[in-house]
């Protein structure tokens, strides 16, 4: 009897001897090892009626787990996102949520949160505006100019689009002597001319087609502008210089001899407190142009007296 129970006590004793050798083996042959990653942000749960910005594109985490698991793990496989279900209208500050793969561990993550902006979505059209780049030759100016469209629809967060003043279509004009056609971009810039960015346009480019005459005369015309609204409290308007104060008008003879000035539109100059630049598109007239066809209009402003 003695001996029989000898015999199951080295049984016992040689498998778990076994056992412990084969996790040190399994161990040695798939070791635990690490993986670094860049995997994208995407937002979750936004209402339709806002868009977020300055959303991390993307963030960096590093993973742990056995070696045959890592070596099996792609950026794909990992999932990060923030949860805007219950977003509102302004600044926050939001964590960044990460879900790893079964039989990994989270080592590092190297952006725990984002301070995000959600605004009110929104959509605009906006009439183009062209503008010639380069100097058509001696006696040759433009009889007409189509846009095909000629508007653009701008789509975004409603904060920038409130930013966007005019909707500008670059059309390189430089040595031509007949006509031609162009495909011409689209920007969109502030009062001051700076461009606008982060939003969306539909379309981005348009046709130009635009039809050049060779027998043009020019004169020199003077350029008026007026302001509308009000500084802020306690400020006036002491002057508005347009820059420069007069500009070259070209085109059939029967339009530019109608042509005594060129009447910018009025500069809104609501809650300034400074001296303050603009940038202002010249009116579009058939049969004409003027160079420049851009203005700077400069607006002081000091304090009551």
């Amino acid at each position: 009897m003695i001996k029989l129970n000898q015999k199951w006590q080295l049984r016992i004793i040689c498998l778990i001897l076994a056992i412990v050798l084969w996790f040190v083996i399994i161990n040695e042959q798939n070791p635990t090892s690490e993986g670094s990653y860049t995997v994208p942000v995407t937002v979750e749960n936004l209402n339709s009626q806002y868009i977020a910005a300055n959303v991390p594109k993307t963030v960096y985490v590093r993973l742990s787990g056995p070696r045959n698991t890592i070596i099996n793990v792609g950026a794909s496989d990992i999932k990060a996102y923030i949860d805007l279900s219950n977003a509102q209208e302004g600044e926050m500050e939001v964590p960044i949520h990460v879900q790893i793969p079964n039989g990994t561990e989270l080592k590092k993550q190297a952006q725990n949160s984002a301070k995000i902006y959600i605004d009110v979505y929104a959509v605009q059209e906006f009439k183009l505006t062209p503008h010639l780049n380069g100097k058509l030759p001696d006696n040759v100016a433009i009889s007409s100019l189509r846009m095909v469209p000629d508007t653009v629809v701008v789509s975004g967060a409603r904060r920038l689009i409130q930013q966007v003043d005019r909707a500008i279509i670059d059309i390189p004009v430089g040595d031509k002597n007949q006509d031609f056609s162009v495909m011409a971009p689209i920007h969109l810039v502030h009062a001051d001319g700076s461009p606008v960015d982060g939003l969306e346009m539909t379309p981005w480019q348009s046709k130009v087609n635009v039809k050049l005459l060779t027998d043009a005369v020019t004169k020199r015309v003077p350029v008026y502008v007026t302001t509308t609204g009000d500084p802020a409290d306690g400020y006036t308007v002491k002057r508005v210089s347009p820059i420069p104060e007069s500009v070259e008008i070209r085109g059939r003879s029967d339009v530019v001899g109608t042509v005594s000035g060129i009447n910018l539109a009025a500069v809104n100059v609501s809650g300034i407190s400074e001296t303050k630049d603009f940038e202002m598109s010249a009116p579009s007239i058939d049969g004409a142009v003027f160079a420049p066809d851009t203005i700077k209009v400069t607006v002081e402003v000091g304090k009551d007296d």
